[in-house]
């Protein structure tokens, strides 16, 4: 108990006094290091660096350098331009536009807040434009921002598998329908909600146009399907797929899109920054971790939660209950470090599924990125939007709870999970 109340207290004292996350959690490492009694530096060093040396964090990289040369083509507009010929000649058409995009751009950025800033800087001024609020065009953004982590390749579901060694393939396959269920739930609140304000409606393209778009958009719409299909039919790995998705998007920025060699040092620079960030607090998280281990808070929970109740779908609800509270004050990576290595024993003695548990676990911690008050998409979305952070999260309201019974539907329905990993 002295080592979780440790933990607890350290990590909320360095984030209260605004450290950065990776630095935070270092540093409680440390607190933890002397409160153990094995005041060894060279232990924290050789944990942190053995976190990161892991053959599927590789993937991460890959992933982000890939979004990088795609977002640096202008594939954003491209999106938005084929969401908007499918689908946005409906009333509120625009409101549709925004959440097929995020689900067409999940496929390509795997990151909620690229998703929300690469997305959300053309999308909120075209809607304000047509004559939609600017609370609920900022709103919708955000909320189907958080599709892009869920839906394959997801940078969160590499991480959780490299942390909780469960196969990041099915984890990738886990993560669709969840992600798709999502994406439609938000449309059903795009509808209610443009009958209700009495929206516009889009025009009509017609079919030449619409194939004229749809094969300039092409090139993008088949990276997330080589790398689904690569990973369904065994060809190659998650990590295998990051490097794959590396070389073609290398391939069309330049050949198709015109990216010449002179951007490639900033789109490197960009992707190694972002790679940094993560790595720093994949190596601090690693070796808190296996202080937390030792000092045996996985066994403490287990036996706290057994000491409440031994039914699994209690234990379900409480799983999301706390979920959800650590997902409003920790951002989604450093709770995936921090929580994955002491509740996953703890699902499994309840007989959870680990490619069902880690697709709870991430789709629960990105409502965290739109929810008060320590959300990252939530900020980035009203940067973008210049608007109060009430009137917000007012809006979000009714998408709150259309994404919460997303949630308890994965969790109560494993199938909706489970069924496509079973291919593999």
């Amino acid at each position: 108990m002295l080592v979780l109340s440790t933990f607890l207290g350290s990590l909320l004292i360095f984030s209260l006094a605004g450290l950065p996350i990776g630095f935070a959690i270092g540093l409680t490492s440390m607190v933890l290091m002397f409160v153990l009694g094995s005041p060894d530096a060279m232990i924290l060093a050789r944990r942190m660096i053995s976190g990161v040396d892991v053959y599927t964090l590789l993937a991460i990289p890959f992933f982000m350098l890939a979004g990088e040369f795609m977002n640096r083509a202008g594939l954003v507009k491209d999106i938005l331009l084929f969401a908007n010929a499918l689908i946005g000649r409906v009333r509120g058409g625009l409101a549709y536009v925004n959440v097929v995009g995020s689900m067409l751009f999940a496929g390509i950025s795997g990151s909620a807040v690229a998703d929300a800033a690469a997305l959300g800087s053309l999308e909120m001024p075209m809607m304000e434009r047509s004559g939609y609020d600017r609370g609920f065009s900022a709103a919708i953004t955000a909320a189907s921002s958080v599709i892009g982590p869920i839906i394959p390749p997801s940078i969160p579901m590499i991480i959780l598998g490299s942390i909780g060694q469960i196969s990041i393939s099915k984890l990738f396959l886990g993560g669709a329908i969840p992600g798709i269920l999502i994406g439609f739930a938000l449309m059903g609140v795009c509808w209610y909600v443009s009958r209700k304000r009495q929206y516009p409606t889009g025009e009509r393209v017609s079919l030449r146009e619409f194939f004229r778009i749809f094969t300039k958009t092409i090139w993008a719409l088949i990276l997330p399907l080589i790398i689904l299909g690569g990973v369904l039919g065994g060809i190659f790995t998650a990590t295998e797929a990051g490097a794959v998705a590396v070389v073609y998007a290398c391939i069309v920025s330049y050949f198709v899109y015109g990216v010449k060699f002179n951007a490639y040092p900033e789109i490197f620079r960009a992707a190694a920054l972002n790679t940094g960030v993560v790595m720093l607090v994949c190596a601090t998280a690693m070796a808190l971790t296996w202080y937390l281990a030792v000092g045996q808070v996985p066994q403490l929970l287990t036996e706290f939660i057994r000491g409440i109740t031994n039914d699994r779908l209690v234990f379900l609800f409480i799983l999301n209950v706390l979920l959800f509270l650590v997902g409003m004050f920790i951002d989604l990576t450093p709770s995936l470090f921090l929580l994955v290595p002491i509740l996953l024993p703890v699902a499994r003695v309840y007989g959870l599924d680990p490619v069902h548990f880690g697709v709870i676990m991430v789709t629960n911690l990105c409502v965290g990125l739109i929810t008060p008050p320590v959300g990252t998409v939530l900020y980035v979305t009203n940067s973008i939007a210049k608007i109060s952070l009430g009137d917000l999260v007012k809006e979000l309201l009714p998408m709150y709870v259309v994404l919460f019974m997303v949630v308890l539907l994965i969790t109560y329905v494993p199938f909706l999970v489970l069924w496509l990993p079973s291919f593999l």
